[in-house]
């Protein structure tokens, strides 16, 4: 070795030997790590210590799960005991568990009783006694639940005789559950008539519940817009149908220290209307106003003649006086046949409400006092005002609004039943022909009245019910009726039934159903007009 080299061995023991007398003083009085180890290199056994070192328990590690539940759902010592297969079992036909040590679980029963089972009758006779539970009343039924919930209550077996007991107890109950349920092929379960009387008395008290929340709704210091509509959606209950409509078209205040002063100024405003445009001597109307004052005579006669009550005539004063009156205030637009459709619901609805009775119950005999008449009169001008302001361009001038809605119904129409629209394609039918006053009338003369009420309940909680998703309605409804459309073949045939549906015998379940489809095209097709081409 030379001279320079065994300095520097020299030099470096002695600072290894300084290291490790003074290491310890100046790690604790400078707060320096240790000496650094030297690092390894890269072999097994560096590979090893990496591995090691990732097996502590550091935040957000990823645990096990028990089973397939994440987090359990059911605590562990009422987990249900599961069969392992055959290679995992010892010589005795038992499952191998490591982790227990024949402790009775919580829940189960000991196997260690004497008065246990310890028989394959007695084991057979404790499981039927397990499918009793297992198929009772009220705890749900079915092949799969039965096999289940005896699968959890048995306890644990011992010896192969015992495994084959539990496995006929538990066919027995797959046998019993399917007999009681009625899964065989070709039955049908009979209903209890105590679980129909149960059903209804659940619709009841929803029914009663939904009301009590929208009165609760309406009668706090500021009205939730938004969530009134939500509740609105799938229908109102009589008592509280006009306050909702008023409140969801704005014509009340959502303040509702606001409600009663502001009402009462919007109806003293219709009375100032009346005086103003309104003659009774008709010889002051200029000749566009006697053109005016002409049509709306000739229809408000035709407004659903059906109904007996809109054909007194303190009724047909009514409308013909909202009529007018609005015509000339939108001069733009004017009257246009098919308003007088769209007073009705408005007219029925605020009129029962003051009564205090169902719009069915309506008869001539309530129409006796003029002061409340008077007041329904406003109400109906005002909501009617607040439903046109957003549909006016149906009534304009070449009707824009009308033509863009029934294009729009075509394309749904093509894109969602194809072999209906080559159909009536084929025989030259034009949805003009049919569709035209479906968005002119909004479906009043293709529905009943009373059904027609609840399918405006939904309209006037949409956003652009009126507007948007009729068209939506109109789809579903043409849907609906296309194997029998499909079947007719000729032109008039079609355009009669098109004309004419058969919705004499619908009921509310009918209407919900169909704007449960509206609304689910809706999602699909609305704001995504590329789809439909």
């Amino acid at each position: 070795m030379s001279e320079a080299g065994a300095e520097a061995a020299k030099k470096k023991g002695w600072m290894e030997g300084m290291w490790n007398v003074t290491g310890g003083l100046i790690t604790s009085l400078a707060g320096q790590k240790k000496k650094p180890q030297p690092e390894k290199t890269v072999g097994s056994g560096g590979k090893k210590a990496f591995w090691n070192k990732r097996q502590t328990k550091l935040p957000g590690t990823v645990k096990q799960v028990r089973g397939a539940q994440y987090p359990p759902l059911t605590a562990p010592g009422s987990m249900p005991v599961l069969q392992q297969p055959e290679w995992k079992r010892n010589n005795n036909g038992n499952n191998v568990d490591e982790n227990n040590n024949n402790e009775a679980q919580p829940g189960m029963a000991d196997t260690n009783d004497d008065n246990g089972p310890t028989t394959t009758n007695n084991a057979t006779t404790t499981t039927k006694n397990f499918s009793t539970t297992a198929t009772s009343p009220g705890q749900g039924g079915g092949a799969a639940a039965g096999t289940a919930r005896a699968t959890q209550d048995t306890p644990k077996q011992e010896g192969s005789a015992r495994g084959g007991a539990l496995s006929a107890g538990v066919a027995a109950v797959t046998g019993e559950t399917k007999e009681r349920n009625g899964v065989r092929r070709g039955e049908k379960q009979q209903q209890h008539p105590a679980e129909g009387k149960s059903a209804d008395k659940t619709q009841g008290a929803n029914a009663l519940s939904k009301r009590a929340q929208i009165f609760k709704l309406i009668n706090e210091p500021t009205l939730d817009v938004g969530t009134l509509r939500k509740r609105a959606w799938s229908g109102l209950c009589p008592a509280v149908r006009s306050d909702a409509w008023q409140l969801a078209l704005g014509y009340q205040p959502a303040n509702r220290a606001r409600r009663g002063p502001t009402i009462a100024k919007r109806r003293r405003e219709y009375k100032d209307h009346c005086r103003t445009f309104y003659y009774k001597d008709e010889s002051r109307f200029s000749t566009a106003e006697n053109k005016i004052m002409h049509q709306i005579r000739l229809d408000t006669p035709r407004t659903l003649p059906g109904v007996k009550l809109l054909q007194h005539k303190a009724v047909q004063g009514l409308l013909e006086r909202i009529l007018y009156i609005w015509s000339v205030r939108h001069p733009a637009s004017g009257y246009v046949q098919g308003i007088n459709d769209l007073v009705v619901p408005f007219f029925v609805v605020f009129l029962a409400a003051r009564i205090g009775i169902d719009t069915s119950e309506l008869t001539e005999e309530h129409l006796a006092d003029e002061e409340r008449l008077q007041e329904v009169e406003a109400d109906c001008f005002f909501c009617l005002s607040k439903l046109l302001d957003g549909i006016q361009d149906h009534y304009t001038a070449s009707q824009p609004g009308i033509q863009r809605m029934v294009f729009k119904l075509e394309e749904l129409i093509h894109r969602l039943d194809e072999p209906l629209h080559a159909h009536l394609k084929k025989y030259d039918i034009r949805f003009f022909h049919f569709s035209y006053r479906w968005m002119n009338c909004m479906l009043m003369r293709e529905v009943s009245l009373p059904l027609i009420i609840r399918v405006w309940d939904t309209y006037i909680a949409e956003p652009d019910g009126f507007k948007v998703f009729h068209i939506y309605v109109c789809a579903s409804m043409l849907k609906r009726f296309s194997p029998a459309l499909r079947a007719l073949e000729e032109f008039q045939d079609l355009i009669v039934y098109l004309q004419n549906l058969p919705t004499s015998d619908w009921t509310e379940n009918d209407v919900e159903t169909l704007l449960a489809q509206a609304y689910v095209y809706k999602y699909q097709f609305e704001g995504a007009e590329n789809h439909l081409h």
